[in-house]
This record gives C-alpha cells, sequence and structure tokens, in this order.
C-alpha cells in the first residue's frame, strides 16, 4: 500500500512548525529559527512524492511533502514570516529533477 502525502500532518504551533509522519516521526522547528526556506524536486513523480518544502534551522529542520494535511496553513505562515508571495515560493514545483529552489533565506547582519 502506497502512503498518502496527506497522511503527513503538518501543524503551525504559533512558537513552532511541526511534521508528523505516518512511522510516527515527529520533526519541529521554532520560527524564530528559521534561517531558510527551500522547495527540493525529485524525479519520483508522478507516484512518488516529488515535491517538498524545507523549513531549515541552524540545528533542525522540518520538510513535508506537497499535499501533506495542514500545507495551506503553515506555507501562510511561511509566507507572514518570510514576506515573499505565495506563488513565489511554488517556482520550483513544475521541475522533474532532483533539485533544490531556495526561496528565502534570512539576511544576516553584518
Amino acid at each position: 500500500m502506497t502512503e498518502s502525502e496527506a497522511q503527513v500532518v503538518v501543524q503551525d504551533h504559533g512558537d513552532f512548525v511541526s511534521a508528523l509522519f505516518p512511522d510516527g516521526a515527529t520533526h519541529t522547528l521554532s520560527w524564530s529559527d528559521l534561517v531558510r526556506f527551500e522547495i527540493q524536486t525529485n524525479d519520483s513523480g508522478p507516484w512518488g512524492w516529488d515535491v517538498w518544502f524545507v523549513l531549515v534551522g541552524a540545528r533542525d529542520k522540518v520538510s513535508f511533502p506537497l499535499g501533506a494535511t495542514g500545507e495551506d496553513d503553515v506555507l501562510a505562515r511561511v509566507e507572514n514570516v518570510t514576506g515573499k508571495l505565495r506563488n513565489d515560493l511554488i517556482d520550483g514545483m513544475n521541475c522533474t529533477e532532483n533539485r533544490t529552489f531556495v526561496t528565502w533565506e534570512k539576511a544576516t547582519s553584518s
């Protein structure tokens, strides 16, 4: 039986974001630790999970596939935190290759 992307539950908890996978694995990241947002694509589509959203912190990261339950709320929060429009965030989604699209990086103070 193939697992659906919707079986991954991603949630904005206010101070942090989490992703819960069907195998019970949970990943969390504090919004204040977010330093980069990526879209990763791979060549496993249309049958595999070929588009992933990745929130990267200094030590941790949360990734979830396109179609995850709760995706809309979390992407709305990403838009709020990063200032990037949702349309800008989906630039890489039409890619069918193994690629990483960095759509936002936190400015570092010099």
